[in-house]
């Protein structure tokens, strides 16, 4: 199998990224954050955000069904980039690597907008990728099979040797099903493995 071109997803590959991480900080215990999590930035409005919807959308809905979130919902919000607690730097390493070497390197990743440019002024290696796909920007999320023919297309991609790293088993799934070569992301060295295989 020979691979000369290399598709990261970001959140859970490239950065350590769990609302958690900030929730701690801003409630005062497990019980708060499970209610939190599930009265107001629920999982469904996550997907909504990496879909495309506005924070100011997004607020909009949570005054109108679970107003007593509305003040943390806005320090999540202004707070957001503190979700992600640090990059998980050896896979950093490792696509800068790759990139030093003359490879191709994409990133394919369900991510809102607002939150993903308040990201790159942090974390500036996600400016480093010859192109990006990031989801609010197209409308569409992983594993939908309409946004891996975004990226092939955008990209002319060859397929056979692509290889596409995520961290969750349904979207390499779905990549594999288009004809990527595929990584399912657990660690680090597991991709380091991998590759030398």
């Amino acid at each position: 199998m020979k691979i000369d071109t290399y598709l990261f997803d970001i959140g859970g590959v490239l950065v350590d990224w769990n609302p958690d991480h900030l929730l701690r900080s801003l409630l005062p215990d497990d019980d708060a954050i499970r209610a939190f999590r599930a009265e107001a930035v629920t999982q469904d409005r996550i997907l909504k955000m990496d879909r495309g919807q506005t924070w100011d959308d997004q607020l909009a809905e949570i005054a109108a069904s679970a107003p007593h979130h509305l003040g943390t919902a806005r320090a999540y919000r202004d707070r957001w980039v503190e979700t992600i607690a640090a990059p998980i730097q050896e896979t950093v390493d490792l696509m800068l690597a790759l990139k030093g070497e003359g490879h191709p390197i994409f990133a394919l990743s369900n991510y809102g907008a607002e939150n993903f440019e308040r990201s790159v002024a942090v974390y500036p290696f996600l400016d480093a990728f010859d192109g990006r796909v990031v989801s609010a920007y197209e409308g569409v999320i992983k594993p939908d099979p309409a946004i891996y023919d975004i990226v092939i297309e955008r990209f002319s991609l060859t397929l056979e040797t692509t290889l596409f790293i995520d961290d969750r088993p349904e979207n390499t799934d779905a990549a594999a099903e288009k004809g990527f070569q595929v990584h399912t992301f657990t660690t680090p060295e597991s991709l380091k493995r991998f590759l030398g295989r």
